[in-house]
């Protein structure tokens, strides 16, 4: 694979996020393994990191941690403490000692909105968009002017846009229309490399969601839902465990990436409770489906477009919200048998990644 990269010509890569590593929240998962790939292509990488509080802030162990080895080309830096003020002091220095050194085919990959300042003139930008920005900041109740003005300015400066999703990439043409720049793609999320272990059901029976409770996600449904299941018992991963919920709900602490394969081996199905908002119908590319999909054990999830685009018809649907809707899919997910792998690798993202990359770099420089 590297020897693609090199035969079309190396890209010097700064991603614009600045993750805390070593980490098992999904945005970290994201970026690092993401950076990793691109590196394994032959690009030269620069990833800026918060670091974990309790570690040493080295970043071959961070990288260990996260299931990953150090590999030619991607330069982890971590920032030399864990308060946050000094990191992020540290963050903007070398932020703007890279934008200042870099030459002019030298590419920003842009995550966050608010490091645009720290560019200068000389990189070229591409902007991986998550969301609608300003729609995001008005359901925040937050200054939607100021951000509109960075998503603008984001989008007159990049060469290229990379959107999470083909939810993203139409609310970002609905918004801003002729603005966007002329390259665009929707690059999904990915999953590990290594294969997963058989799927083994273990008794007592349970099912399993991984990654965060917050409210947006739609975790509180499904706790509901186990009422109406006292034989079978939820493992949220990763998440805290809601106040109130009834027995058969347990919280398990969250697993290194590489050890969610075995955690979730046992589990009769797996779970993705998105709710019917802006994120679970248009922005979102949840990094557990991509774990789940490359399982083959049965899917329960929410029917919404985000999902569909990704899953297609192989998940047990139920309609978003409706409690009496996901015990129903359930216990279809119960009575059905392994399902189809479908494994897409973080090795995929990338290849998908540097097309753009090098579309940018050939492209007409532009100026916000």
């Amino acid at each position: 694979m590297p020897q693609v990269a090199q035969l079309r010509g190396q890209v010097r890569v700064l991603h614009g996020f600045r993750p805390t590593v070593p980490s098992t929240r999904a945005q970290a998962l994201q970026v690092v393994n993401t950076c990793h790939a691109l590196a394994e292509r032959g690009h030269e990488v620069t990833l800026l990191a918060n670091r974990a509080k309790g570690s040493e802030g080295d970043p071959a162990a961070a990288l260990a941690a996260m299931g990953l080895a150090p590999t030619p080309g991607l330069k982890l830096e971590i920032a030399p403490t864990a308060w946050n003020p000094g990191a992020s002091l540290w963050f903007r220095w070398k932020f703007g000692e890279w934008a200042e050194r870099a030459d002019r085919d030298a590419v920003v990959y842009l995550r966050e909105l608010r490091y645009l300042g720290l560019l200068g003139e000389r990189p070229r930008v591409v902007y991986e968009a998550h969301c609608l920005e300003r729609l995001r900041e008005a359901e925040e109740g937050g200054d939607v002017g100021l951000m509109e003005a960075w998503e603008r300015a984001a989008l007159a400066r990049s060469q290229a846009v990379v959107a999470n999703s083909g939810g993203t990439l139409e609310a970002l043409r609905e918004a801003y229309g002729s603005a966007l720049p002329p390259i665009t793609a929707v690059v999904h999320n990915a999953s590990r490399t290594a294969p997963p272990p058989s799927w083994a059901p273990t008794s007592p029976p349970f099912v399993a969601y991984a990654g965060s409770t917050r409210s947006f996600k739609g975790v509180a449904g499904l706790v509901e839902a186990m009422r109406a299941l006292p034989e079978l018992e939820l493992r949220i991963i990763g998440g805290e465990g809601p106040e109130g919920a009834p027995p058969n709900v347990c919280a398990v602490p969250a697993v290194p990436y590489a050890a969610l394969p075995v955690e979730i081996a046992g589990a009769r199905a797996l779970v993705l409770p998105l709710e019917d908002n802006s994120f679970g119908r248009r922005f979102t590319s949840p990094l557990k489906l991509w774990d789940y999909l490359a399982t083959g054990i049965p899917i329960v999830a929410a029917d919404l477009p985000t999902v569909r685009e990704i899953a297609g018809d192989a998940p047990f649907y139920y309609p978003a919200g409706e409690v009496a809707g996901m015990v129903a899919a359930l216990r279809r997910a119960l009575a059905a048998g392994v399902q189809p792998r479908r494994v897409r690798t973080w090795a995929d993202r990338a290849e998908e990644i540097e097309a753009v990359l090098l579309a940018a770099r050939a492209s007409p420089r532009r100026h916000g």
